[in-house]
C-alpha cells in the first residue's frame, strides 16, 4: 500500500536506506526528488514539450531535405516513425509527471536539505 510522503516518512525512508519493506515508497521518493531537483513537474513538462517541438522540427526538416532526393520513401518512413516515437516518449513522460501528487512534490521540496544531506554523507 502506498503511503503519502510526509517529512516523517521521508526521514524514515532515508534512515532505512530503501529497505525492502519500504522499497516502493523509497523509489517514489527518489523519483519525485529527481524531478524536484531539476525544477519540478511544471518545469519538466515545459522541457519535455520543448524537446518534442525541437526534435519534431529537426526531423521534419530532414524529411523535407530527403524528399528532394531519388527514392526517399524508406528514409521518409523511418523519419516519420522517429517522430511518432518522440511523441510517444514525451506523452509518456508528461503523463508520468501529471501523476506526481502536488502535495508530495511540495513535501519533497521542503525536505530537500534533509535529502541532500543524506546523500552527502
Amino acid at each position: 500500500m502506498q503511503r503519502s510522503l510526509t517529512p516523517e516518512l521521508i526521514q524514515q525512508l532515508l534512515a532505512d536506506n530503501g529497505a525492502a519493506e519500504c522499497l516502493a515508497d523509497y523509489q517514489r521518493l527518489m523519483e519525485i526528488y529527481c524531478v524536484v531537483k531539476v525544477g519540478g513537474t511544471s518545469a519538466q513538462i515545459v522541457a519535455a514539450q520543448r524537446l518534442q517541438e525541437a526534435e519534431q522540427a529537426a526531423l521534419e526538416a530532414e524529411i523535407a531535405a530527403v524528399a528532394t532526393q531519388a527514392n526517399p520513401e524508406n528514409r521518409v518512413a523511418a523519419l516519420r516513425q522517429e517522430i511518432q516515437e518522440v511523441e510517444y516518449s514525451v506523452t509518456h513522460r508528461i503523463n508520468y509527471l501529471h501523476r506526481i501528487d502536488p502535495q508530495e512534490e511540495r513535501t519533497v521540496r521542503s525536505c530537500l536539505s534533509l535529502i541532500d544531506a543524506h546523500f552527502a554523507n
